[in-house]
Formats: C-alpha cells, sequence, structure tokens
C-alpha cells in the first residue's frame, strides 16, 4: 500500500515534466528548440 502512496505522489510530477519536455520538441523533426522564444523566431503565438 505504501508503493501506491509514492506512486500517487511521484506520478503527477512526472507527467509535468513530460509534458513540459514534449512541449519543447518540435513534432516534424523530432528535434528539441532551442530557448528562444516564438516571437524572436517570427513564428506567429496561438492564443
Amino acid at each position: 500500500m505504501d508503493l501506491l502512496w509514492v506512486f500517487a505522489a511521484i506520478a503527477p510530477v512526472a507527467l509535468g515534466l513530460l509534458f513540459a519536455f514534449a512541449a519543447r520538441v518540435d513534432p516534424i523533426s523530432g528535434r528539441v528548440r532551442s530557448r528562444q522564444s516564438r516571437r524572436e523566431r517570427g513564428e506567429t503565438v496561438d492564443a
């Protein structure tokens, strides 16, 4: 039962880190984007 509590505590943090990393990956090329903002590159930002 203790492992269930450990999993319940760690899983949301792990999912948050996964989504934060996935947001930086370009879906077409699969490469990790730099920290340069979209405005500096001239891309439009969807609202």
